[in-house]
């Protein structure tokens, strides 16, 4: 009786281990649809939509900007970024991240630590780094579905050039958006004169509910989700 009882222990240990690892390590079926404000330099400026799609090991991951003028000021009077990742082997790896607004679009096709972005003004322009390099929306998904499993540094395509976001984790925080508070963990990365933060609920199966830009001590963008529409 003994040995049964202790069996049956090991395995519920066993099977929590498992759980936990699962989320925090990511969400098979990680599917959402969420809606935010946005804000420049503290007044409204328009409206953001996230939107993430998992299905057999695909994962295609978007943010829609439809913005006034003053999120013209921003270059977020329409913006979309989409990314295309696969899994593999309990990891994240971005294929193909699409960029368009109302004056440019590209392409960026990625091939391990390598990456070709493709668009219709300039040539191709290829770029090789020691390690895998992924894009700013790619980043969002791995800040969302990997923590804690996550490195302090990545080479990341933005703006058609090169970067290493050093980023720098803080757990166990909270933040309030309008009467709500949201408990989690946050992570941020400085980018020139700019502090680039972000916020993640766990409540939210890791959603981001909260991103700002400041710079030169001041804010100059703030996104706060507004809805969900769905999670699961």
């Amino acid at each position: 009786m003994y040995n049964i009882t202790m069996i049956k222990k090991i395995i519920i240990i066993l099977l929590i281990a498992f759980s936990v690892n699962a989320y925090a390590y990511g969400n098979p079926d990680f599917n959402i649809e969420a809606d935010y404000i946005f804000y420049y330099k503290g007044m409204t400026a328009g409206i953001m939509k996230l939107k993430i799609d998992d299905k057999d090991n695909k994962i295609k991951i978007s943010t829609t900007y439809d913005g006034n003028f003053l999120a013209e000021l921003a270059n977020r009077g329409f913006r979309e970024e989409i990314s295309y990742v696969v899994k593999k082997n309990n990891y994240l790896y971005p294929e193909k991240y699409i960029y368009k607004d109302s004056i440019e679009s590209y392409e960026a096709n990625f091939d391990g630590n390598s990456v070709e972005i493709i668009s219709e003004n300039i040539k191709s322009i290829n770029f090789k780094a020691s390690e895998r390099i992924y894009d700013p929306i790619s980043m969002l998904l791995i800040l969302m579905s990997r923590y804690p499993d996550v490195k302090n540094k990545y080479n990341v395509i933005s703006k058609k050039k090169l970067k290493v976001y050093d980023y720098k984790y803080k757990e166990n925080t909270s933040i309030v958006i309008g009467d709500k508070k949201y408990s989690g963990y946050s992570a941020e990365y400085r980018s020139g004169n700019k502090t680039n933060y972000f916020f993640f609920s766990k409540e939210h199966k890791n959603l981001m509910v909260y991103t700002s830009i400041i710079k030169k001590g001041e804010e100059k963008i703030r996104i706060e989700l507004s809805g969900i529409k769905f999670i699961n």
